[in-house]
């Protein structure tokens, strides 16, 4: 239920069976890509340098030099 930002309630009286359905074998399918996203991209000896991280996260980390 939280996967839907919904509460159970909601869900049992406004939700057909055909969609809880459609919505439990996408939850399915979401995860299992999140699975092998993260299986293939494993890697412990992997390094990368300062400006390549931050190229990665694509500025959402933002570094501030000087304050602890």
């Amino acid at each position: 239920m939280a996967e839907w930002h919904q509460p159970p309630d909601y869900i049992v009286t406004h939700w057909t069976e055909e969609l809880l359905n459609l919505m439990i074998e996408k939850l399915a399918e979401r995860r299992a890509r999140e699975v092998e996203a993260l299986n293939g991209r494993h890697d412990e000896n992997e390094t990368v340098s300062e400006a390549e991280f931050l190229r990665r996260a694509g500025g959402m980390v933002q570094v501030k030099k000087g304050q602890v």
